[in-house]
């Protein structure tokens, strides 16, 4: 299953909902590759940042992240308004398998 950009955007309630969510659809063994913005890009413009923790945290219970590593998000060309970090917004490309 691939998450890129959306897990960024929820709020911490709605991410609990979106990890249940992804458990009933995800058989045990499944991966999940998630690309999210990183609390390592400066600034506040665009979605809500992530830590580390917060991945760690948001899929602690039946699931294993098996990497998280840093990378960037390409920008939608009609978003060239926003400023990020050049070469992109520092983002995370997290791993991770239903237990």
């Amino acid at each position: 299953m691939i998450d890129s950009g959306l897990f960024h955007v929820f709020s911490d309630e709605d991410r609990r909902r979106y990890v249940e969510g992804l458990a009933t659809v995800l058989k045990p063994g499944g991966r999940l590759f998630l690309l999210c913005f990183s609390d390592e890009e400066p600034g506040t413009q665009g979605p809500r940042r992530v830590s580390q923790k917060e991945l760690h945290d948001a899929f602690a219970q039946g699931w294993v992240i098996e990497s998280i590593e840093p990378t960037r998000a390409e920008v939608r060309p009609d978003l060239k308004d926003l400023t990020f970090s050049e070469g992109g917004p520092k983002a995370w490309l997290a791993v991770i398998r239903r237990a």
